[in-house]
């Protein structure tokens, strides 16, 4: 990102275009006579073929940069109704969820990870927020379990959101306002106390 004749100019370079994938059509033999064109998920390579998944993808992150951007009013806050409903307890499919404490330090310092930038490109694993939010040599099998629950938590509550047929994440824009608005108030809060 950078600023082109008084114009925000955002680029967008893949450097290991194996970490995304693209469609393509293999030949599988079947029944070990029978052959048969499927279409299978493979990771994508450096050739001029792939130009139209470059694009897809190149699109897709520009986008979710963009809507990253923070555009952030201290005078206009999210709806305490938001707020509300995040901190309350929620059932979903029959499954109850607990709320969050929005002002207790482990629930800013999740709020902080889960939000950080560096997310917004691939989205991150149940081991990525993990080892930010724990010391890495000291995670025990019970830290795992809980981040697990916690990330089931925050996508009931729709903070989040699961990439289908993948164990990643990324933010929802109800998300990304939610817990900007908390972070900008809470350590704006903080400064001015210091």
């Amino acid at each position: 990102m950078y600023d082109k004749g008084n114009n925000l100019r955002i680029e967008v370079t893949i450097n290991n275009p194996k970490e995304f994938k693209v469609l393509k059509e293999k030949e599988k033999v079947i029944d070990h006579q029978k052959i048969e064109t499927v279409n299978e998920w493979a990771p994508m390579g450096k050739r001029i073929c792939n130009l139209y998944r470059y694009v897809e993808i190149i699109k897709n992150i520009t986008n979710r940069f963009v809507d990253a951007l923070p555009e952030i009013d201290i005078k206009n806050k999210v709806p305490i109704s938001d707020i509300k409903k995040i901190s309350s307890s929620i059932t979903v499919k029959e499954k109850k969820y607990s709320g969050f404490n929005i002002l207790n330090g482990e629930t800013l310092k999740l709020f902080g990870i889960i939000s950080n930038g560096k997310y917004l490109i691939n989205g991150y694993t149940n081991k990525d927020i993990r080892i930010e939010y724990y010391s890495e040599d000291k995670i025990t099998n019970r830290d795992i379990n809980k981040m697990t629950r916690t990330l089931k938590k925050l996508r009931a509550h729709g903070i989040i959101k699961k990439v289908p047929r993948k164990s990643k994440y990324y933010m929802t824009d109800k998300g990304k306002t939610i817990t900007n608005s908390i972070l900008v108030y809470t350590r704006k809060e903080l400064l001015n106390n210091q």
